[in-house]
């Protein structure tokens, strides 16, 4: 009978593509977070069976760059069913994809805060330019 292999968790498996993605290790993502390189790793391997904390998941959906709601969605707190997403959320959600995007290298990237106008600004100049629909 052929041992059956154990896939990471749906959870686990998010927040190591968020990591690769980046290009990072365990130890920087320690080292950012102040999170354990090991229990992260207990996470995307689904070797711990807890899900952190509320808390635990806002740091890393900050340093991730992904909204707190699309984690705890991603760790079983609730469906996406459960909550809909404010107007204000989708904007955050869009703006988080234009900054990031590497693609986009048009103007100059500010490290400041902007407000809801600027940011949908921002999202339309994108959507205009890349001929892709985020809102």
């Amino acid at each position: 009978m052929a041992k059956k292999i154990n896939a990471p968790p749906p959870f686990g498996q998010f927040l190591k593509e968020l990591r690769e993605k980046k290009g990072l290790s365990l130890d920087e993502v320690e080292e950012a977070t102040g999170i354990p390189n090991a229990y992260l790793c207990q996470l995307e391997t689904g070797a711990r069976k807890k899900l952190p904390a509320p808390e635990r998941l806002r740091i890393i959906a900050d340093y991730y760059n992904v909204t707190v709601q699309e984690l705890l969605e991603r760790a079983g707190y609730y469906e996406s069913k459960e909550i809909e997403e404010t107007f204000e959320q989708k904007i955050e959600k869009a703006f988080l994809h234009v900054v990031n995007d590497p693609s986009f290298k048009y103007g100059t990237r500010v490290k400041k805060e902007y407000d809801l106008d600027a940011k949908r600004f921002i999202i339309e100049m994108y959507e205009k330019v890349t001929k892709k629909k985020l809102l």
